[in-house]
């Protein structure tokens, strides 16, 4: 689009009702550009929501003050400090007056942002955790909640407090009152919501405040007496809030998304009828009126803001805050008037970004929004949007982004601070979001992947089972949490079922030894509960063991085929190395072959480097699902991947050129390529249903030329530490050829080269 539908005019003409541009200095909005943000020359921000700009105004009128005043730490009782503590008190007094209440209904305390605002609230709510007397607590948050919003459950979990997700639908729909009995229920429930989406824009109604403190709201349906947190932080930036009227119980806030400066400072607005029942623990610098150091003695701060504010606060930031409030008054008149332009801005990019089109007719943009952008009070100045191209296929963030910059165009990009938004205007189910931010890196221990098949199954003869003779064991789905150190061992139809990480052998373990694929290894028994689950699940009588780490036993070591004979390797419970790795293109051959049931492919490889080609890791997951058994329709590539259960899995250009590989380096980390893996029958076990076929292993012979070999092994070389390194997803991979490697082209297609 050019010309007069982008005219300053055609601008003007098509506002809504209501938004004026320009703060009153219509055409002269430039001088004052040029007089507060002169580094902005050349430059357009459009980041507002991510941080605000500060003017140059603010910044002098902050650093005189700190010329003619010398402020001194508030918790003294010398003039500068006694300056200080007035100047602090005045400035809380100006945040109560910006948000049109008083001291008599709230209470400020200063935090470091307002995610820390949010941390505080869940730390000292006073909850009631499950297993009572009393009914217990719930934490409830709209599913348009800030990422600091729905970090509060991994607090009340600790509590042993409950969290509810409720989606936007769900809360419109909620609207039933309790029984008279339920109603008069004292036990404390939290509700959050934004006042302003962060990802959309969308305004939520300030009514629901009160509807659901009265009861006329219930975002679930439990006896108690309801509370409501309402996250403000992307609100207030741009719109003004009324708390005489709207009076949540929390009210965080960030400040730098106001004035720009300074950061690093928020505050929590408490109403002062639930502050009194807040909890703390912990007392920090200046919130103990009395405490002894000899005896479990503490006597807390009157004040809750004093009671809750640990340690000496930002004063010198917070005396800038007063400065904040003086600039943004002066400069646009408040945030009334804020509200007005940002929306109208707001209105005419949108009106712009829908009506853009490429020559066939197909849009440029797609915007994410519950609205038309018709109405200030329902939507705030956040538009957000994927950019396409001319077959409606979404181009990559950082593609727009880097085409943004070359422009001078500061945006914000990616999928950030607000998944629950980005869900559900996507359309990305949970289960998407699970498959793309799989673990991407892992680390690597003395026997390869950190916990790699430490584990096995044995039968009631302590015989170790594979999946050939039970092809069901590929339905059992291990995942290891580092963080609370235990792998959580999950199945269809069954409660999941952790064990610990930790080798916590004992005088009641009993250390035996077992075979695995002839070579002998010592274990011990992971115990009754697992055991009696597996046996459950499997339907036959068998018992978890792990490879014990006992220094007294000799560690599963052998002379692996390919290395020195003098090379003892350390290894897992595996069969022949520490990783084995597989190539994407690889895959994708045999895939042709599968795809193509009377023609023979023939596979050729490459003698030489190609210099500017790289090789990554793509995966180092072992267990994925499948969806195909009998091979009536062609396997997908992830479908094949899963098939060959490798921990390695690499994007190399040609197919097969892994098997001239003599070496290889992954990162930091070098590996001995040790020799070809040889496939058996479990490639042919769909990984999803534990349904056998035979096709694969036929087609991978006839592919091969009667040969059954698919994927390398390797072995880590830097053995002199346990914990060595990571393994990480998107590394490039060096390979180094064998020596005296001359590769010929098949001379027909009957002839294969297997390397």
């Amino acid at each position: 689009m050019a010309g007069e539908p982008l005219s300053f005019r055609a601008f003007c003409a098509a506002r809504p009702a209501g938004c004026e541009y320009g703060y009153g200095h219509g055409d002269g909005l430039s001088a004052l550009r040029d007089r507060e943000f002169p580094r902005l020359r050349g430059i357009t921000y459009l980041d507002h929501a991510g941080s605000a700009l500060f003017p140059e105004s603010l910044l002098k009128a902050f650093t005189d003050d700190l010329r003619n005043n010398t402020y001194g730490n508030p918790h003294s009782q010398n003039i500068s400090s006694k300056l200080t503590y007035d100047t602090i008190e005045h400035v809380r007094y100006r945040i109560l007056q910006h948000f049109h209440t008083t001291a008599e209904d709230y209470t400020i305390i200063f935090t470091s942002g307002c995610t820390a605002a949010l941390k505080l609230i869940a730390e000292s709510f006073p909850w009631i955790p499950e297993g009572t007397k009393q009914p217990s607590s719930r934490f409830c948050y709209l599913t348009d909640s800030h990422t600091s919003v729905v970090g509060m459950r991994g607090i009340t979990a600790s509590m042993n407090v409950l969290s509810v997700p409720i989606k936007p639908k769900e809360i419109l729909l909620a609207k039933s009152r309790l029984p008279a009995e339920e109603q008069n229920c004292t036990t404390p429930h939290l509700f959050s919501y934004p006042a302003q989406s962060n990802f959309s824009g969308t305004k939520y109604p300030l009514s629901w405040i009160q509807d659901i403190k009265s009861g006329r709201l219930c975002p679930i349906k439990l006896p108690g007496k309801w509370f409501v947190l309402l996250d403000a932080a992307s609100y207030v930036s741009t719109s003004p809030l009324d708390l005489g009227v709207h009076q949540a119980d929390f009210i965080p806030i960030s400040f730098y998304k106001i004035f720009g400066f300074p950061t690093g400072l928020g505050a929590l607005l408490v109403n002062n009828r639930i502050a009194p029942f807040l909890r703390k623990t912990y007392f920090g610098g200046g919130t103990a009126a009395a405490y002894l150091a000899g005896e479990d003695f503490y006597f807390p701060r009157k004040s809750i803001a004093q009671r809750f504010e640990d340690g000496t606060v930002s004063f010198l930031d917070i005396i800038a805050l007063k400065h904040g409030f003086d600039v943004l008054e002066k400069l646009t008149g408040g945030m009334e008037k804020i509200k007005q332009h940002t929306f109208a801005l707001a209105h005419y990019t949108y009106t712009v970004l829908s009506n853009l089109k490429y020559a066939n007719g197909a849009p440029v943009v797609r915007i994410y929004s519950d609205t038309d952008f018709s109405n200030p009070d329902v939507q705030g100045p956040i538009i957000n949007f994927n950019v396409l191209d001319e077959n409606g296929q979404v181009l990559g963030f950082s593609q727009v982004d880097s085409m943004a910059s070359l422009h001078n165009i500061h945006v914000r990009t990616g999928c950030f601070c607000n998944t629950g938004a980005c869900q559900m205007h996507l359309g990305i189910s949970n289960e998407d979001i699970q498959r793309n931010l799989q673990v991407t890196e892992w680390p690597v221990g003395n026997q390869g992947l950190l916990y790699d098949r430490n584990w096995m199954v044995v039968n009631q003869n302590g015989v170790c089972m594979t999946q050939k003779q039970e092809p069901r064991l590929c339905l059992v789905n291990p995942s290891i949490d580092l963080k609370q150190k235990i792998m959580v061992i999950q199945a269809e139809g069954m409660d999941s079922i952790s064990v610990p990480l930790e080798d916590n052998t004992g005088k009641e373990d009993v250390i035996c030894e077992s075979k695995v694929c002839s070579h002998r290894v010592k274990t011990y028994d992971c115990g009754e509960r697992i055991a009696g689950w597996l046996s459950t699940f499997l339907g036959r009588p068998c018992r978890l063991i792990r490879q014990s780490s006992d220094v007294k036993s000799k560690s599963h070591q052998k002379n692996t085929k390919g290395l020195s004979s003098a090379t003892n390797i350390s290894l897992s419970l595996v069969n022949e190395a520490q990783y084995l790795l597989i190539n994407v293109a690889s895959i994708l051959q045999l895939k042709e072959h599968i795809s193509a049931s009377t023609t023979r492919l023939v596979i050729s490889f490459s003698s030489k480097e190609t210099p500017d080609v790289t090789r990554t890791v793509m995966v180092t997951e072992k267990h994925l699902a499948s969806h195909s058994a009998v091979l009536k329709e062609p396997l997908e590539i992830e479908e094949l991947i899963r098939r060959f259960r490798a921990n390695i899995v690499i994007s190399a250009p040609e197919s097969f050129e892994e098997e001239e590989w003599a070496e290889i380096s992954i990162g930091a980390l070098q590996f001995q390529v040790v020799g070809p893996c040889s496939r058996c029958q479990i490639i042919c076990i769909d990984q999803q249903s534990g349904e056998r076929n035979k096709e694969i292993l036929q087609s991978l012979s006839a592919a091969r030329g009667r040969k059954t070999n698919f994927g390398i092994y390797l072995m880590n070389q830097s053995m002199c530490s346990p914990f060595s390194d990571t393994l990480s997803v998107g590394s490039q991979v060096l390979p180094v050829l064998k020596e005296n490697t001359e590769i010929q082209p098949p001379t027909s297609s009957e002839e294969k080269c297997s390397g």
